[in-house]
């Protein structure tokens, strides 16, 4: 058993070439990655090279990674399917910012395998379209104000920096009040935006008390901060907005291509106005795209003509990499495999499924406080100790540290688990890979009980 305090120095001796690199990256970055200080591990494994699933980093040492590019790696690092469409995508250059067949090829596939989707906008990050589809269903409704969900994340644009799963939380839990995540973010935004609660009856009724000033409702399918089945409450959901003529939007950036071909739409059977997709159907590289009915889509629907989208002051989009035609090839090579092995899924999910049930039980016999929640091939550790009824139980103090301590004992051990975030499995995590990571977090949990660390 290795002891808790040694572990951030006998990690460090095997990073001697990326503890160099960090020393010049401290000197020229705002942080060492692109999520900065909540990412931020004690030790920093800087990677050269990935492949299926695995990562090495610039020292030579190799990790299982469930990190999976925070989802976007649906068939493992390096597939051959998606280097391969790049590889020709590249040859035939990178970029035109002109009409090419590949947009409209990726735009097709959407249409045919998204519910609510009739329209498809191409933009470059999930954040990218969350920001357009509320840009959108103001445009569309008419009305000015926000309505999402505390501990929910759709990126941090302004609207998205709102009591996001970054926030503790303020206000009563099942009507919490909005209040900005970070400096920078002009507090006249608060004006415009409605916090709501997940899974509570408290929710609908606020949607009805303000539906004429609520432009849309934005959730995610499978809440980043709350990661539970909420088939039910989406159903709910639905039926009060159309109800109030308000529109819904669905945030699929991470179950889009992932909990099945059609995304969560398909799976709960819950069709949403608008939708924001990115992650998996990016084939691994930079993607957004927001989608919708026609009708919740027509205050971007171009005319056609420049003069007259003007003059009805249509919603403004503009990107030089949207839609280009590497991210369009890749993207539909990935997509078209899904679409053409549905096993996929099914091998993804029951991977999952045992290796969160085998957790699990070893967890409960062991009276160990620590449970994996999750769906489909997405996972996150819950260390609190209590029952997860809430949202906000995310940020328990308890669950925060083990948390911490639990993914730099599984990096140092050759699991590349981020702290504080969710874990995937992918097309190339094979049966080996979960004994792996299940007698990983075994070995893991019972040195930290030995240790009183739990």
């Amino acid at each position: 058993m290795i002891r808790y305090e040694d572990v951030y120095q006998k990690f460090s001796a095997k990073l001697p070439k990326s503890n160099a690199l960090l020393e010049r990256a401290d000197k020229v970055l705002v942080a060492f990655m692109t999520t900065g200080p909540y990412r931020a591990p004690a030790n920093v494994a800087f990677v050269k090279r990935a492949q299926g699933s695995r990562v090495w980093d610039i020292d030579g040492n190799e990790y299982l990674d469930v990190t999976m590019g925070y989802g976007p790696l649906i068939l493992g690092h390096a597939h051959p399917i998606a280097v391969e469409a790049a590889q020709q995508a590249v040859a035939d250059g990178t970029t035109y910012a002109i009409a090419h067949e590949h947009e409209v090829h990726m735009a097709e596939l959407m249409v045919d395998a998204i519910p609510c989707a009739e329209r498809v906008l191409f933009c470059n990050s999930g954040t990218e379209a969350n920001m357009y589809a509320i840009r959108i269903a103001r445009a569309t409704s008419g009305k000015d104000k926000v309505a999402t969900f505390e501990m929910g994340w759709h990126g941090p644009h302004d609207y998205g920096l709102v009591g996001s799963m970054l926030s503790e939380g303020s206000g009563p839990p099942n009507a919490p009040t909005p209040s900005t995540d970070c400096r920078g973010i002009p507090e006249r935004v608060l004006d415009e935006s409605i916090k709501l609660s997940f899974d509570c009856e408290e929710s609908l009724q606020r949607i009805r008390d303000l539906k004429d000033e609520i432009a849309v409702v934005v959730i995610e399918a499978m809440p980043s901060g709350y990661p539970i089945n909420m088939q039910g409450f989406l159903e709910k959901l639905r039926a009060v907005t159309r109800e109030c003529g308000v529109l819904l939007m669905m945030d699929e950036v991470i179950t889009g291509f992932r909990c099945g071909y059609g995304g969560a739409q398909e799976k709960f059977g819950v069709v949403p106005d608008l939708a924001a997709f990115g992650k998996a159907m990016g084939g691994g590289m930079p993607v957004g795209a927001v989608v919708g009915t026609e009708e919740a889509m027509s205050s971007i629907v171009s005319s056609g003509d420049f003069m007259q989208d003007a003059m009805e002051r249509k919603v403004v989009t503009i990107g030089t990499f949207s839609g280009n035609p590497v991210t369009m090839r890749a993207g539909a090579a990935v997509v078209e495999h899904l679409r053409d092995n549905p096993s996929i899924y099914t091998d993804m999910d029951r991977l999952t499924a045992d290796v969160k049930d085998e957790l699990n039980s070893f967890a409960r016999d062991n009276e160990l406080p620590f449970e994996l929640l999750g769906e489909n091939s997405w996972f996150v550790p819950y260390m609190a100790g209590k029952p997860f009824t809430h949202a906000r139980d995310s940020h328990d103090e308890n669950h925060v540290l083990r948390n911490i301590m639990l993914c730099n004992y599984l990096r140092f051990n050759g699991v590349y688990f981020p702290d504080m975030h969710v874990g995937f499995f992918s097309a190339s995590h094979t049966a080996s890979d979960g004994e792996f990571f299940v007698d990983t977090c075994k070995r893991t949990l019972l040195d930290m009980r030995a240790q009183k660390l739990l």
